[in-house]
């Protein structure tokens, strides 16, 4: 079985160079390194508001419409897009605003 990641090119010049010093391959490197390895757990995913999920959905359906009716080159009269791109607007600062976390909340 096969496994990629991604790597910048100096991290695998680095692990290559670790494995040749110890005399084995990059792939038994990997292996014998990972084998030990203690992993912390993940976090949960934080539990939403249904009320928030049902808001910003809504809210990305109105983009969503707004996204539509440009590339179709329908003609948006401009002053009504900006009012309710401004209105979107407004909405997802007060919904931010609603449910900021404190600082010390982790």
């Amino acid at each position: 079985m096969r496994i990629e990641i991604r790597t910048t090119p100096e991290e695998k010049r680095h692990w290559q160079e670790i494995a040749e010093n110890k005399g084995v391959s990059l792939s038994e490197l990997v292996r014998s390194s990972l084998g030990g390895l203690r992993l912390r757990k993940r976090r949960e995913a934080p539990r939403v508001a249904p009320e928030l999920l049902r808001e910003l959905a809504r809210i990305g359906n109105n983009l969503n419409q707004l996204a539509h009716a440009a590339n179709r080159r329908q003609p948006l009269e401009s002053v009504a897009l900006l009012v309710r791109l401004i209105e979107i607007d407004r909405e997802l600062a007060a919904i931010r605003a609603a449910h900021e976390r404190p600082a010390d909340a982790d």
